[in-house]
């Protein structure tokens, strides 16, 4: 079966279905963290159609993008046009150039594309992440998610299920709290208008829940998720038996432990 190939999230984002998918996705992400005024955003993977949820509302937004969106001059792409929004760069994902607890929220999106690299980019994001901060991550469902949005960067995206996302977050020290879905129908037919957007989005959350195509997902800190030290496990009568205590067996023999302290002689 031909399988098309998804578009660049800049050449997406430029076409009128990306921008009807920017701003629904942007709805949900309002209902979210409705007021952010004096806080610090950070958008990490391709998050900078996104971030106008909070752009000129008093909060400070930075997108962060990861070298795979950041234009290729060989290419004949302009990195300058690109750059679109005011406070853009590219970053290493997994070493990010900000100080410890930085930021109060984090929208990761489009983010990673291997499995095997999302809890070292969930950790990394969390280094930068203030211990009451939140993450808010935007991800494929593994349930034809990615088939349903070919067209779009989200196909290139990693796909997840419920279960398999709670087990990457715990691997990453970090718990869900929230979760919403979006987009039900594929992009073109779901994305032809803001209105016709927001409809299918409520009928499939009524008609098929769990079915949506992308997943929203916040996630907090997880302080009881260190790693446990190792118990030592109890002594059962049956071992007490054949391996005495040396303290016991030397008051039954009468003979101070090694190491007591002997009572003078008179």
């Amino acid at each position: 079966m031909h399988m098309a190939i998804p578009y660049p999230a800049d050449a997406f984002y430029q076409t009128h279905e990306g921008q009807i998918c920017a701003a629904l996705l942007r709805e949900r992400l309002q209902w979210f963290w409705p007021d952010l005024r004096g806080q610090r955003v950070l958008g990490l993977g391709y998050a900078a159609p996104y971030l106008g949820a909070w752009r000129g509302r008093g909060a400070l937004c930075i997108s962060a993008r990861t070298p795979d969106h950041w234009p290729d001059m060989e290419r004949g792409l302009d990195r300058t046009r690109a750059a679109s929004f005011e406070r853009d760069c590219v970053v290493d994902p997994y070493a990010l150039p900000f100080d410890e607890e930085t930021f109060d929220r984090i929208v990761l999106v489009h983010a990673c594309t291997e499995p095997d690299q999302m809890v070292p980019l969930l950790r990394s994001a969390g280094r930068v992440l203030k211990d009451d901060g939140r993450v808010l991550m935007i991800v494929p469902s593994r349930l034809a998610g990615r088939i349903r949005q070919r067209h779009t960067p989200f196909a290139r995206d990693v796909a997840f299920s419920r279960s398999g996302l709670r087990t990457v977050l715990g691997h990453a020290m970090l718990l869900a709290e929230r979760r919403d879905e979006a987009l039900f129908l594929p992009t073109r037919q779901g994305c032809a208008s803001v209105r016709r957007g927001r409809r299918s989005d409520i009928a499939g959350k009524v008609l098929s829940p769990g079915l949506g195509s992308v997943m929203l997902v916040e996630a907090v800190k997880n302080v009881f998720s260190g790693t446990l030290l190792p118990a030592r496990s109890p002594t059962t009568w049956f071992k007490k038996i054949i391996y005495p205590v040396p303290e016991a067996a030397s008051q039954k023999s009468g003979v101070p432990p090694e190491g007591a302290a002997r009572m003078p002689e008179t």
